[in-house]
């Protein structure tokens, strides 16, 4: 398929988010005197992360709220006597440091770099990706960087969608590239534009929402886009 906009996936696709956020949250603790069971603690923030996260997704929490509402969350559930105000702009720091990227990420970025128009999709917070993305060896390839809390909507909202195709009239050839379901392919499915579902887990796909590609491996774009 040939196509004249890209619109790429930070965290998860491009961007080794998992990583990124696990160093955060161990440098938050340690800098806070928390040492021990750090790993267990993680796994119980990282469910909570998720579940809230999703709630943002469906407009049920704010992002300004979201910022303390997951720490408060997890504090009160695993008896921690630490202030999410003080906490999170900590942990916000740390993981505005993050740039690590996955196995072939700037190849693949590199490749269609100047073939057609190429984008960053995030859904974020403002104060954590700009810096990310400025420090980031991927930032000379991209000159439109759409973030969903300075839009005001995240993906799947059609909302998001309108908003990029305000800024880059490409409706009608674009394709978004992510590893969400939720909220990159159905926000995609919803707006009439084609999808590829980036799956390196090969995870099986047990919902209603069907991308229009899928692949494990982000070699696997050159033979779908040309």
């Amino acid at each position: 398929m040939n196509y004249k906009l890209i619109l790429f996936d930070a965290d998860g696709t491009l961007y080794d988010f998992t990583r990124a956020e696990r160093e955060a949250f161990d440098k938050t603790l340690r800098q806070f005197g928390i040492y021990e069971n750090l790993t267990y603690l993680h796994k119980k923030y990282e469910k909570i992360n998720l579940a809230i996260w999703k709630e943002f997704e469906v407009k049920k929490i704010t992002s300004t709220k979201l910022r303390l509402e997951r720490f408060q969350r997890f504090f009160k559930q695993e008896k921690l006597s630490l202030d999410p105000q003080m906490i999170s702009p900590v942990y916000l720091k740390y993981l505005s440091q993050g740039t690590h990227l996955l196995d072939g990420a700037e190849e693949i970025v590199k490749y269609f770099y100047g073939k057609c128009e190429l984008a960053l999709a995030t859904n974020g917070l403002a104060n954590v990706q700009n810096p990310r993305f400025a420090a980031s060896h991927l930032i000379k390839y991209f000159q439109y960087i759409f973030i969903s809390e300075e839009i005001g909507f995240p993906k799947p909202n059609k909302k998001y969608f309108e908003h990029i195709f305000e800024k880059l009239p490409y409706q009608d050839s674009a394709i978004i590239i992510g590893d969400n379901l939720s909220s990159d392919i159905k926000g995609g499915n919803d707006f009439g534009i084609d999808t590829c579902w980036f799956n390196p887990e090969k995870r099986i796909n047990e919902s209603s929402i069907i991308p229009t590609f899928e692949i494990s491996d982000l070699v696997e774009l050159k033979r779908i886009i040309k």
